[in-house]
């Protein structure tokens, strides 16, 4: 994208006093009956609903066989849309493959660390090394981008779903191949270097030739760290180039678009190293589901200041939250009346200019049957049909306040790599807790009331006062400097 685009797409929809905000939601209208979507875009105007995330999930539905299409729904969805003045953030629908592909070419799917296959049946099955899934899922990339680019609702791209939330770890075949290209580059094709590196002379583990190493799948004892840490490097990766590949695509047909892909920025997403991903992102979204603890809203604002600090202090979008109970725990409390508006005010003031749900229409059945919705399965006259489209009003009454810079003069530095290595086996205590020790420390700061800008340690740091260093049990020499260099 050019320096020129600011904030939000031009095509969101102001109608919020011609200031930047988003309100909407997860649609998934390809779950029912056609008869159903005008009351939902009815409703959604009346929610005061301006733009929708679509097609996540649609794979299947958009291509039911190889080589068979099916566009003719989403067309008149986006036509839909677009007439009652609602944007499209435009999925790429790559987060799961349909089951033709999978029985076709089982290979896709992913191997767990105990070398069990994972099934179709659930979601993301595919593994991040696997070409034949590359292959397919670009293809389909390039077809919604050359008949949706210069459709009026695209506002933005949404590469696939919170990227390796479920799949992230992949230790079958064409991930062992793939490991090894990864560290023949790392080590510049020097066994010698990777030997040392990995100290493999302990526990007998030398390797005399390329082939001989595998993934850090299950052994007796603990395996070799470094091993496990250039894994958990390459892991992320290998993830990291199926969002630049679409991107990629993207780019080319559609250079004007804005792209972004939703992060979740605590718990599920330790394994992805999104401090490496902001780069190749116009804007940075996240998904945030409240905790079921009674200081949930540290770790709300925690996240969120991360998002920020991800952004480097520009608005961001909050892709995915809840308006009410989850599904996936052992228990999903409902928010009390009132909370869902303290929770999204959070996100707002920490410099959220978008506040989106999962999802618009509770769903009817499937896996995420209990999950709460803006329209829940009581329908319009419920409390929190209401409470949603009060939500929006308020939305809309500050909306002139919004666009603002949030400004820190203080810092807490965040490393996935840190995570990564300091919660591996045999450390003198191995029951700490890289994140929640993270978050005890940015707790103190919330509780004093001063801002903090969550950042990686390759951030700028000379602006910031204050720079709070905790557990940064691996850091890079360069980083380690500019820490130094920060703290004279």
């Amino acid at each position: 994208m050019t320096a020129e685009w600011i904030r939000w797409p031009a095509n969101v929809v102001a109608r919020f006093g011609g200031e930047p905000l988003a309100f909407g939601g997860d649609y998934n209208p390809e779950q029912w009956d056609e008869s159903v979507w005008h009351e939902d875009v009815r409703l959604m105007r009346e929610a005061g609903v301006n733009l929708v995330t679509v097609g996540v999930f649609a794979w299947s539905t958009l291509q039911p066989a190889p080589g068979r299409w099916n566009f003719d729904w989403l067309d008149r969805v986006l036509d839909l849309l677009h007439a009652n003045d609602i944007a499209v953030d435009l999925a790429t629908a790559t987060a799961s493959p349909p089951p033709w592909l999978t029985t076709r070419h089982p290979e896709v799917l992913p191997v767990d660390r105990h070398g069990r296959t994972m099934s179709q049946g659930g979601r993301q099955a595919w593994s991040p090394s696997s070409r034949v899934y590359r292959e397919h899922s670009l293809a389909l990339v390039e077809k919604l981008a050359a008949r949706y680019g210069e459709h009026p609702a695209l506002a933005l791209w949404h590469v696939s779903n919170e990227l390796g939330g479920h799949n992230s770890r992949c230790y079958g075949e064409a991930s062992a191949v793939a490991f090894r290209a990864w560290l023949r580059e790392r080590y510049q094709d020097s066994l010698d270097d990777l030997n040392a590196a990995w100290t493999t002379a302990a526990w007998s583990q030398t390797y005399s030739a390329w082939e001989e190493i595998q993934p850090p799948r299950l052994t007796f004892t603990d395996s070799n760290p470094t091993q496990v840490l250039d894994f958990d490097r390459f892991s992320s990766d290998q993830l990291r180039e199926q969002l630049r590949a679409e991107i990629a695509v993207l780019r080319r047909i559609t250079p004007d678009v804005p792209i972004t892909t939703n992060m979740v920025l605590f718990d599920a997403g330790k394994n992805m190293d999104y401090s490496s991903w902001a780069a190749d992102l116009d804007l940075i979204a996240s998904d945030h589901y409240l905790r079921p603890t009674p200081d949930a809203h540290v770790e709300l604002s925690f996240s969120a200041d991360r998002a920020r600090g991800l952004s480097k202090g520009d608005p961001w979008l909050l892709m995915e939250t809840a308006t009410g109970a989850t599904s996936w725990r052992s228990v999903n409390p409902a928010k009390s009346p009132g909370q869902l508006r303290r929770d999204v005010f959070s996100h707002v003031a920490r410099g959220a200019d978008g506040i989106c749900f999962f999802q618009w229409r509770a769903a009817r059945a499937g896996a995420e049957r209990f999950h709460s919705a803006m329209l829940p399965h009581a329908g319009a006259g419920s409390r929190k049909f209401r409470e949603v489209a009060a939500l929006g009003a308020d939305l809309r009454s500050c909306a002139g306040v919004l666009g603002a810079r949030v400004v820190a003069d203080c810092a807490l530095l965040f490393s996935e790599e840190s995570w990564w290595a300091a919660e591996r086996e045999s450390h003198p205590h191995n029951g700490l807790s890289y994140a929640e020790s993270a978050l005890g420390w940015y707790r103190s700061l919330w509780e004093a009331g001063v801002t903090a800008d969550v950042v990686p340690p390759s951030a700028d740091l000379s602006g910031y006062r204050l720079i709070v260093v905790p557990m940064l049990y691996l850091v890079s020499d360069r980083d380690a400097a500019a820490v130094a260099a920060a703290a004279d």
